[in-house]
């Protein structure tokens, strides 16, 4: 049986990649540029720019260049005097939500939208000009700043401390009954201090109260910094910054479960070794250099399946096949059937439904997919087949470390799924919005764009003064006109008493021109 592996490809500084594979599949996948760092799980004391009650959310500078976005539900009301670190009080905690645990690219998983907590009056909580200590819970994204939390939280690799919740409390993901209530004894014998609170993090299990003790100790030491650079510094100004990726990626996905990690980087692995002896020595030889002449990913055959991320259509094992269309927020997922040989048509497509489930929760965990998500199912006649497809997608999802919610099949064979949207797709890493057709994946025919040139020499001359218009374009569109449209331009050229000059570019694209009066 192939060993489940991680690997770390950080030869180049400018970009970092961190796979984990299982059975040889790629299962997590992720990039960082040195040039867009998440701001994810960043401590910022900033300033209150405005509030905008319509939106019920205030606009904060912590000195990135863009405001950041306070949503009303992810406001702490203070107790503490003007400028020191929000608190939330022990009656005004909310419920934690359902899975709630930090991942590899966050310091606390916020909740999903229909489970925001109430929220509170900022008018009466905030007014312009205020300082507030903030957490970056989602990445910048085009021209909209990042969302921000008054409730922070520090991640250690056993627990996360939540300085305003005030609360203990094991992570919901860890769903073995017998395991729970062993955790929960050893909360009792932890040692906090009366003013924080903190959750046992899925790797807190079968760890003994010792190395729990310890973890919750640095984390308060780190909790203690944050709040004395809260009261000295100036807004805007970084309090606590996250780990790096790889020391990220190691501290929230290393589990027992993988064998072996190997590392590219002789600077990156001692770096990493440190980190390692500190919190969990006893796996410190699990972490190696790897030294081949081959590519790392090339080596393990990573590479390919990175490709496959960036393309629509991603293949099946019967034949079938999903598509996937992403739009700023909702993503398409559509499932085609395949040519399955001896079955009816409804098990054919109850069986590339299942396969496509699997593949639909892999994929979104790959590609960092958020937001809204409708998938479009072959349609099944069977009830039992329905259930058994909302059954397997949920099931798909369960690994995820994003918050996830599926709703039932409709009528139609559509399943809507939500997933939390922390930073921007995979995709947006290592590609950008194409030049020629904006994103749309088309351009203006030759022949489209030239016709549309002529309404507008048409408007020109019939507003212009002077001897006419001169225009400059695309070499093909301008052979289009003075070839098929000369007639026409002749007549314009009568009709005004006005010329057109029409000069040919070769380095403009087919929807480029300039045009300008000639005097």
């Amino acid at each position: 049986m192939t060993p489940r592996r991680m690997l770390v490809n950080a030869l180049d500084p400018e970009e970092v990649r961190v796979a984990v594979l299982d059975e040889g599949v790629l299962q997590e996948f992720y990039i960082e540029r040195a040039s867009r760092e998440t701001l994810v799980g960043n401590i910022y004391k900033g300033r209150v720019i405005n509030i905008v009650p319509s939106l019920q959310a205030a606009f904060v500078d912590i000195g990135i260049g863009k405001n950041a976005f306070l949503h009303a539900s992810e406001a702490v009301a203070p107790a503490g005097p003007e400028g020191e670190l929000a608190r939330r009080s022990p009656s005004g905690a909310p419920p934690l939500p359902a899975g709630f645990e930090p991942g590899p690219d966050t310091a606390r998983r916020a909740p999903e939208r229909h489970e925001r907590r109430p929220a509170l009056n900022l008018k009466e909580l905030l007014r312009p000009g205020q300082e507030v200590t903030v957490q970056v819970i989602r990445d910048p994204v085009g021209e909209k700043g990042p969302s921000v939390s008054m409730d922070v939280s520090i991640a250690g690799r056993y627990l996360v401390l939540t300085p305003e919740t005030r609360r203990t409390a094991v992570s919901k993901r860890i769903a073995d009954p017998a395991e729970r209530e062993s955790l929960k004894a050893l909360l009792q014998q932890l040692e906090p201090p009366g003013e924080v609170g903190f959750i046992i993090r899925t790797a807190g299990t079968g760890q003994t109260a010792r190395e729990l003790q310890k973890d919750l100790d640095s984390l308060v030491r780190l909790w203690a910094a944050v709040k004395e650079r809260a009261r000295d510094d100036r807004p805007p100004a970084l309090l606590y910054q996250e780990s790096d990726l790889v020391i990220r990626t190691i501290r929230d996905l290393f589990t027992p479960e993988i064998e072996e990690v190997l590392i590219d980087s002789p600077e990156v692995l001692h770096r990493t070794i440190e980190f390692v002896s500190a919190v969990m020595p006893s796996f410190r030889g699990r972490f190696n250099l790897y030294e081949e002449p081959e590519p790392l990913f090339h080596r393990f055959g990573v590479e390919p399946q990175i490709e496959g991320l960036y393309r629509k259509r991603v293949e099946l094992p019967s034949g079938g096949s999903i598509v996937i269309e992403q739009t700023e927020a909702l993503t398409a997922v559509d499932v085609n059937s395949g040519r399955l040989v001896g079955e009816s048509p409804e098990e054919a497509a109850f069986r590339t439904n299942l396969e496509a489930c699997e593949e639909i929760g892999r994929q979104l965990r790959l590609r960092d997919i958020g937001g809204v998500i409708v998938v479009d199912f072959i349609d099944v006649r069977e009830g039992e087949h329905r259930r058994d497809i909302e059954r397997a997608m949920k099931d798909a999802v369960k690994r995820d470390r994003s918050q996830t919610t599926v709703l039932k099949m409709s009528r139609f064979g559509l399943v809507e799924m939500a997933r939390q949207k922390i930073r921007p797709v995979v995709k947006l890493a290592s590609y950008e919005e194409c030049g020629r057709c904006r994103g749309t994946g088309m351009v203006r025919t030759v022949e489209s764009m030239g016709l549309w040139l002529m309404r507008l020499i048409r408007h020109e001359l019939s507003v212009a003064g002077g001897l006419g218009v001169e225009i400059r374009l695309n070499s093909e569109v301008a052979q289009y006109l003075l070839n098929t449209k000369r007639k026409d331009l002749l007549k314009l050229e009568e009709q005004y008493g006005r010329g057109v000059a029409i000069l040919a570019e070769g380095n403009y694209d087919v929807e480029r021109y300039e045009m300008s009066r000639v005097t």
